[in-house]
């Protein structure tokens, strides 16, 4: 019976080696997804719609003067056709190349603002754990007030964060008001 168990975990063996490669290289494969090998996105729209866009100003100028330098209708056409509505179209896509250039623009910094926000708002709330003064949030238990004040607050309080003397003081203590910036009665 060892005998026949032996070969089918060699081939369980085979098959987990195998999608464990398949599962490598849909990683590397995922991961390159987003890189280019060239240009970045937003440059290649950029250059591509610098070049459009004065392109098609340039060839409608051209049509323009080519059509209005003749007095033959069957030379006009021709050249409004190639020169202007070439041109418009180059002019569009241009256009269309920009506003994407843009956009692009819009999306990475609205981007990097929120990976920005988002790191802000970690670092507020880390010094809501940990205050230099020794006193821990949370609870009706972990508040505090001046070394003369008579407000509770608690340790992440703006108005006390950071300050040192500061007093261990409980909820239920006589004559503290709590604070309306932090409202540690809140909880």
């Amino acid at each position: 019976m060892t005998a026949s168990v032996a070969p089918s975990s060699t081939i369980e063996q085979a098959a987990d080696d195998r999608s464990e490669a398949r599962l490598g290289r849909l990683r590397e494969g995922v991961q390159g997804l987003g890189r280019t090998r060239g240009l970045p996105l937003d440059r290649l729209l950029l250059i591509a719609g610098g070049i459009l866009l004065p392109l098609g100003v340039i060839l409608i100028l051209v049509g323009w003067y080519g059509a209005s330098h003749t007095p033959w209708l069957f030379e006009q056409i021709p050249y409004a056709v190639s020169g202007g509505l070439l041109g418009a179209a180059l002019v569009i896509v241009g256009g269309f190349l920009y506003f994407g250039y843009w956009l692009t623009r819009v999306v990475q910094e609205t981007r990097r603002q929120t990976d920005l926000l988002a790191s802000v708002l970690d670092r507020l709330g880390g010094a809501g754990t940990a205050t230099g003064n020794g006193a821990s949030s949370g609870g009706g238990s972990g508040l505090v007030a001046t070394a003369t004040g008579t407000m509770l607050h608690r340790p992440d309080c703006p108005v006390v964060a950071g300050k040192d003397g500061l007093r261990r003081v409980s909820a239920g203590t006589k004559g503290f008001t709590p604070c309306k910036i932090c409202d540690p009665l809140g909880d």
